[in-house]
């Protein structure tokens, strides 16, 4: 048996051996890694390129760090641009979007103003209020408010992709300009730093303006929300638009104050009991016993009954005591 415990060592050591990942950059030169990420450029490869070409920089070798740089800044502008659709700029329809909905909560939020001035008068000269138009402005507002709710999250993805391209498209810059610093020679590397330059700088202005937009729309929802709830209280429940409540997404803002909402689905009266079973106490029917309880064991006693004038207490057929 002593014999065999040297042998399944060695054995267990060469099966971790064999586990254990080969790192194919690992056995390459400078040459032949830059070599290879220049033909994963060529190919389309971005991020096998990125790998190869910083792995041929990081064996220092002079000669080879400007092309290698070169390569590098057009990978990271290449991946930048993949981000942004194959485009070199970002997509100002995005923009175009945030603003409009902006537009249209301040006209929405017009209408609705207008149409509580207008109920508030017909209230004070005794008339009977027209809803309709009342009502219309408020699903539109309603509408216009789930819809910049619902459109905030995806803007910040943009603006968080657009942030990404930028630091890509900066080192990108880097790359190219370190390049030139070493190897004046290469005209195209300065040309290739200052061209991106330009576009990083259109795309921080987008960006900055995007991030504007969203913090405008965050304030807008505040207004709107302030402005619904005001026409919903001069609006009575049969005339309130379908909208008002939700359309039965759980995220979907309800603006009715809870005493006007309406029951859930399932949410209504409870099942009675099946034969055997044992009905429970809501929580409310719960407090509600206990607080009766509560009452009656703290309530004092009378000293004597109430027709006795002299104090002394009435006769024991006289006092009506609580059955339990």
């Amino acid at each position: 048996m002593r014999t065999l415990l040297p042998l399944l060592c060695l054995i267990s050591i060469a099966s971790a051996a064999e586990k254990q990942p080969v790192d194919e950059l690992a056995k390459l030169d400078a040459r032949a890694l830059h070599n290879r990420g220049t033909q994963r450029l060529a190919e389309g490869d971005l991020a096998g390129a990125e790998e190869a070409l910083r792995a041929s920089l990081g064996r220092d070798i002079d000669p080879l760090r400007p092309p290698a740089l070169h390569n590098l800044g057009h990978v990271r502008f290449g991946k930048g641009k993949s981000a942004l659709g194959e485009r070199s700029a970002g997509d100002v329809t995005e923009l175009s979007i945030a603003r409009s909905y902006l537009e249209a909560a301040d006209a929405d939020i017009s209408d609705m103003k207008d149409q509580i001035e207008l109920l508030d008068k017909a209230k004070a000269e005794g008339r009977e209020p027209d809803y309709v138009p009342a009502t219309a402005a408020l699903g539109g507002g309603i509408n216009t408010f789930r819809t910049i709710k619902k459109l905030i999250p995806k803007e910040e993805a943009m603006v968080a992709k657009r942030n990404g391209v930028i630091t890509l498209w900066t080192r990108s810059v880097g790359d190219f300009r370190g390049a030139h610093e070493l190897d004046a020679a290469d005209g195209p590397a300065l040309a290739n730093a200052e061209a991106i330059e330009e576009l990083l700088r259109a795309l921080r202005r987008e960006t900055r303006a995007l991030e504007e937009a969203i913090e405008a729309q965050r304030k807008k929802l505040e207004e709107l929300r302030a402005v619904i709830q005001e026409l919903i209280k001069r609006i009575p429940d049969d005339k309130l638009p379908p909208n008002a409540e939700g359309e039965g997404d759980e995220d979907e803002e309800n603006f009715l104050p809870p005493e006007r909402r309406k029951p859930r689905a399932g949410g209504g009266e409870p099942k009675a009991p099946k034969p055997g079973e044992e009905q429970k106490m809501t929580e409310q029917e719960a407090r509600g016993s206990l607080e009766g309880l509560k009452n009656e064991f703290g309530r004092k006693m009378p000293a004597g009954g109430a027709g006795d004038k002299n104090g002394k207490g009435g006769k024991p057929g006289d006092k009506k005591g609580k059955d339990y």
